[in-house]
């Protein structure tokens, strides 16, 4: 009995594999394909079962406990090979989207100095309140283009303009502030990064900064100016508490001290992001809660932008994580109900 069921195990888990591979064919990807290698651990979990498979029909000898203790190993199994391949983020070509849009384009300058690991937002990090910030703002956006600019002494494009909002807060969520070796905190390069990546210099574009408002480099005056003579908008988010933490060092293991043994605390500064809303003509808020409101911001961009452009269509990835998850689920309701196919030993 053991062997049959075993080779239709052996039959199904094959379909799976051909299924896979002809998807491949046509352009299947998995985004975490390192999550597959733990696909490695059944050829242990097969050993084991068999192994705990003999001592159950010894101890027991009834026949339903041990077609039991078998259907639910294979039940697992799939469940297993489900969630994995649900993880690994399988995508497949592209697809259309339509949607009614705003013109005009919102780019993110998105501060990585170590300070925005500081921890005095009702103990969540500055970083992690923005990261907050973001995702529900970009979950209400109504078509317009959003790209990522990150920054510390350095400035680079993360993610160029796009309408793929999902890729957009998967971006916001992997960036850290290890990104940048060389600290510092260069708002005026960041701001010169976004004008140049926004294309269209006669809609109403948005630039969105996000800081602790702690800037070690030279004020650029005559970014400022530009950006205050164009059509763009700078929307600056002073983002922390004013009493301030204290700054961790490289590894977040210890607390950092000056020369002469006092805790550095790291506080917002806020005159300085009001007077970057001066210099630009723009405007600022004060971020002080792990989840900021983002009624107000979203009410600036949207003012910001223009018109509706109702046919609009753009391609995103096709991502398919909820087919493998759905034969988890069906594996998972197997197990649970197993125990009513078979009557107990008694």
């Amino acid at each position: 009995m053991v062997w049959k069921v075993f080779l239709l195990d052996f039959i199904f888990s094959i379909l799976i594999l051909a299924l896979i591979q002809n998807f491949r064919f046509k352009g299947l990807i998995f985004q975490n394909q390192g999550i597959l290698y733990f696909l490695l651990l059944l050829l242990p979990a097969y050993i084991l079962f068999v192994q705990d498979h003999k001592i159950i029909q010894k101890k027991y000898g009834d026949r339903n406990h041990s077609k039991r203790h078998l259907y639910k190993f294979l039940a697992l199994k799939f469940c297993f090979v489900g969630l994995l391949l649900g993880l690994s983020d399988p995508v497949i070509g592209t697809e259309s989207r339509a949607v009614a849009s705003r013109e005009g384009d919102v780019m993110v300058c998105l501060d990585l100095s170590r300070s925005m690991d500081v921890k005095d937002i009702e103990g969540v990090s500055r970083l992690e309140a923005s990261r907050n910030l973001l995702k529900a703002t970009v979950n209400k956006l109504s078509g317009q283009r959003i790209g990522l600019c990150i920054f510390a002494e350095n400035a680079m494009i993360e993610l160029p303009l796009t309408r793929d909002y999902d890729r957009f807060k998967l971006m916001v969520s992997e960036v850290n502030t290890s990104h940048f070796s060389n600290q510092g905190t260069d708002v005026g390069g960041a701001l010169q990064k976004a004008k140049n990546t926004l294309e269209n210099k006669k809609a109403n574009n948005v630039i969105l900064l996000l800081t602790d408002g702690e800037d070690h480099q030279p004020e650029r005056h005559e970014v400022f100016e530009s950006i205050a003579s164009s059509n763009i908008k700078l929307i600056s988010v002073a983002i922390g508490s004013e009493s301030g933490g204290p700054l961790i060092t490289k590894g977040n293991q210890e607390l950092r001290l000056d020369d002469s043994g006092n805790l550095i605390l790291s506080k917002v500064n806020l005159s300085f992001v009001q007077n970057l809303s001066e210099l630009t003509n723009g405007l600022w808020f004060h971020a002080k809660d792990p989840y900021p409101a983002t009624d107000l911001i979203l009410t600036e961009i949207n003012l910001s932008s223009n018109g509706y452009l109702r046919d609009l269509t753009f391609k995103i990835e096709r991502r398919v994580y909820y087919m493998p998850l759905i034969l988890a689920f069906v594996a998972f309701c197997v197990y649970v109900f197993l125990p009513f196919l078979f009557k107990k030993p008694k």
